[in-house]
């Protein structure tokens, strides 16, 4: 069986919506677009956030298609790659948002694209078109929202680099920085990074916040943001994601909770009013994913999604915002988001795409948005 990583980002877009709902999950069977049998299998996926997207191979050779603004890409140029292409290899891991994508290549970490305050960990602020050596190693894993950069070290330890402008870089103040520097925070098991946030997972099971507090995004009650980690009064997590300015988590009896923004419904609570403290869904699942302003769990085997539809993200044949859970007909084994497209792992290996392809971003071969998941065919 060939393993390949697919790492899938999306377009933000930013539009005003207002709904209504009588209950919580909406029960949908969406008719499925297929096209030719891939022949290609893939196993794991990365999700990012931007418009393009990039899958690893089992060589280690690491493969991209869509926006290319910044060099983000690590091909030298500039130009949208419209085409599949390879653009790095022996890569073991890779993360990438608006305009920069981090590779860990021979063990060490590399970045490409835009460094407009020093995100690319590099000590300077110098945009590359080409993938650079940051001489950063004994990675775990990492997570990044445009400027800013998280990575867990062998250690458990979590270190950050770039924008801190809202003290997302959990250092006490609100300087960049341009190297990696250690946060001095322990234990952490997971990062997702936010629209100048990030929420940190400790192998307890506690949840931390920091950064930006728009629309009560870090779930502690207020609005204020924070330059130092600060603990959720939440227990037994055992996953979160976050989109822009909201959050999603999963607890160990496998409720699901939300916080933030909700002007899209993007917290499945049947209504678009946002939250500064956790507040239950009133559903169960067992995962929780969100991208920019959508959240999609994992039901009963198959994906429900609620939130924003510009692209027909959602997966539900149409383009209409939806404020509950509502599910696509899609079995799942996982989901990976970009802002507005969406892509699928079936349990056999099998990768399905729907949403916004204006950068051919759906890998399909051409520039036409998806309203229903599409299997996709990785070259």
């Amino acid at each position: 069986m060939k393993k390949t990583q697919l790492i899938l980002v999306g377009l933000l877009t930013s539009t005003s919506f207002a709904a209504s709902a009588d209950f919580i999950i909406q029960q949908r069977v969406a008719p499925i677009e297929e096209v030719a049998s891939s022949g290609a299998t893939i196993e794991s996926f990365i999700e990012c956030n931007a418009s393009n997207t990039l899958y690893l191979k089992t060589d280690k050779t690491l493969w991209a298609v869509g926006r290319n603004y910044y060099g983000e890409l690590g091909l030298g140029h500039t130009n949208v790659q419209y085409n599949w292409a390879q653009i790095a290899s022996d890569v073991s891991q890779a993360s990438c948002s608006f305009a920069v994508t981090y590779i860990i290549k021979s063990g060490e970490l590399w970045s490409a694209g835009n460094n407009s305050q020093g995100q690319l960990a590099l000590g300077h602020t110098d945009n590359k078109t080409v993938f650079t050596n940051t001489g950063e190693s004994g990675i775990k894993s990492m997570a990044n929202h445009n400027t800013s950069l998280y990575v867990i070290k062998d250690d458990d330890t979590l270190w950050s680099v770039g924008g801190n402008n809202s003290g997302q870089l959990a250092l006490g103040d609100s300087a960049d920085r341009h190297t990696l520097q250690n946060t001095g925070i322990t234990n952490v098991k997971k990062v997702a990074a936010g629209s100048n946030s990030a929420r940190f997972l400790k192998n307890d099971g506690t949840l931390w916040a920091v950064g930006t507090n728009s629309y009560g995004a870090l779930g502690l009650g207020d609005g204020s943001d924070k330059s130092l980690a600060t603990q959720v009064a939440l227990s037994g997590v055992t996953d979160v994601d976050v989109g822009n300015y909201h959050a999603i988590v999963l607890l160990s009896n496998g409720s699901v909770w939300a916080v933030g923004s909700n002007n899209y419904g993007q917290l499945g609570l049947g209504s678009t009013t946002s939250q500064s403290s956790f507040v239950s869904t009133g559903v169960t699942a067992t995962s929780v994913h969100a991208a920019e302003y959508q959240s999609f769990i994992i039901k009963d085997g198959n994906i429900w999604s609620a939130g924003a539809n510009h692209y027909g993200g959602l997966g539900l044949g149409n383009t209409s915002h939806y404020s509950v859970f509502t599910n696509t007909g899609l079995a799942a084994e996982n989901i990976y988001t970009g802002s507005h497209h969406t892509l699928v792992q079936q349990s056999d290996g099998s990768a399905w795409v729907t949403g916004s392809n204006y950068y051919g971003e759906l890998g399909l071969g051409d520039t036409n948005n998806r309203s229903d998941f599409t299997e996709m065919t990785p070259p």
